[in-house]
């Protein structure tokens, strides 16, 4: 029986199993997802409790829980509590995961983590046993998860000089075309591969503002010329991506890290490593035992993860075409805001699949003297919309970073559809329910342009 932890002030009015519930899914070594004693909420803002007063537009960062996973968190609760063999509890979410992803057990196997960056890091760790003197490259750091960068270099033993930082912008913020980064990107690694060198290439498939880095087409063709020299570890925490597009990936003998938060709508800190066993079969051997947060967290991810696999989404792509457009349209009422143009995206293989149009629209403001807000106010704003006090209530995902200018850095929050906003459009199947989502995002849009006035 795990033990009770003492409970913030905020949830001590909570049933006993509640609390034991939300404490426990806030259990993790990085201090990131403790909860506030006072507020009862983590260092994104999140509870661990439904909030379904909250529109959850952050996904991209964090979401609270849906009252769906939270109902079955209870129904899970004796199981996990009760039973001690926490490895069989592991075992059994791993296979659901492929399951619920398409993936054969015989074929792929699934490793479970406490979070993205550790399944990255464990990925980076094995593909580093069948390599020497490696190079990692990988996406430039605004743009990819703030302790990749440190964990990939740790699990390798890189110096900084043996890491090749893709760039995603310019250093004034500006998105880089996809067919530049990648000649940029294959310059580079094309002299390492003619020294002699072996690279381990992470692809990013979802960076913090929904870029693919570098393309997929481009990675594939180096891989076939370069098969002995170059590993690819595809980074798709934020799952922003068809299930299919894994499999591929996986075929291709690319482990795939993937979380059960971000895009999906689980709770933050739920990671894996999927890999195929026809090239990967002592994958598995590494794999440590989770703890019952974790194995918790990853329970509500699931529930979230059945939910997306079975809506139909063959009118998606349209649906979110038709968002994107009337979204650009409607932004320019607000003088304050600028929406960064996104281009849909470059990814090889089916064109008709959903996942080559975007889903995160960073977008950056500007207060009451026209100046652009910088990082703190955004982070200001960020933490207070979701909170009591307004019949608009929303979570935007946190402020990223555009660029890596050093002279004048640019801000900007970001608004990102998840997989619980486009669940409904897929059930109603009707484009009412585009309409109604795009209203709601307005509405936050409205009131985060007023609370952005008052700042000064």
């Amino acid at each position: 029986m795990p033990q009770a932890c003492r409970a913030p002030f905020s949830l001590r009015k909570m049933r006993l199993t509640d609390r034991r519930i939300a404490c426990l899914l806030a259990e993790d070594a990085d201090p990131r997802l403790h909860l506030d004693p006072l507020t009862g909420v983590n260092a994104y803002g999140v509870s661990p409790f439904p909030q379904d007063e909250v529109g959850e537009w952050g996904s991209a960062t964090a979401s609270a829980l849906s009252q769906m996973s939270f109902r079955i968190l209870r129904q899970w609760w004796p199981t996990v509590a009760e039973n001690p063999d926490r490895r069989w509890i592991q075992d059994v979410l791993a296979g659901d995961l492929l399951q619920v992803m398409g993936l054969d057990a015989t074929h792929y196997g699934a490793n479970l983590y406490s979070s993205g960056s550790g399944a990255l890091g464990e990925g980076g760790r094995q593909l580093l046993g069948r390599m020497k003197t490696p190079v990692l490259v990988l996406c430039q750091g605004s743009e990819t998860g703030s302790r990749v960068p440190e964990v990939l270099r740790n699990a390798l033993g890189c110096t900084v000089a043996e890491v090749i930082s893709l760039p995603v912008r310019t250093e004034s913020g500006e998105l880089i075309p996809s067919a530049l980064r990648d000649e940029l990107c294959w310059g580079r690694v094309a002299h390492c591969l003619k020294s002699g060198r072996e690279v381990l290439l992470v692809l990013t498939d979802g960076t913090k503002t929904g870029q693919v880095v570098p393309g997929v087409e481009g990675t594939r063709e180096m891989v076939s010329r370069y098969p002995e020299q170059l590993r690819v570890l595809v980074d798709a925490c934020q799952l922003r991506v068809a299930w299919s597009r894994v499999k591929d990936y996986l075929d291709r003998g690319w482990p795939v890290t993937i979380t059960g938060s971000k895009f999906v709508g689980g709770p933050p800190f739920s990671g894996a490593l999927l890999y195929s066993r026809a090239f990967y079969k002592d994958f598995g051997k590494s794999e440590q035992i989770l703890g019952v947060g974790a194995l918790l967290r990853w329970v509500a991810a699931l529930a979230e993860m059945k939910r997306w696999s079975v809506v139909p989404k063959e009118r998606l792509g349209s649906y979110l075409a038709r968002f994107q457009a009337a979204l650009e349209q409607q932004v320019g009422r607000w003088p304050a805001v600028t929406l960064e143009s996104v281009p849909g995206l470059e990814r090889g293989g089916d064109p008709g699949l959903w996942d080559v149009h975007p889903t995160i629209f960073p977008f950056e403001l500007r207060g009451p003297a026209g100046e652009p807000l910088e990082r703190g106010a955004l982070e200001a704003l960020y933490r207070r919309l979701p909170q009591a006090g307004s019949d608009v209530r929303g979570r935007w995902g946190q402020p990223v970073r555009l660029g890596d200018g050093q002279r004048h850095e640019r801000w900007a929050l970001r608004l990102c559809l998840g997989a619980r906003l486009l669940i409904p459009w897929l059930e109603m199947l009707s484009d009412d329910g585009v309409t109604q989502t795009l209203d709601r995002g307005l509405e936050l849009v409205d009131r985060t342009v007023v609370e952005a006035a008052r700042m000064g």
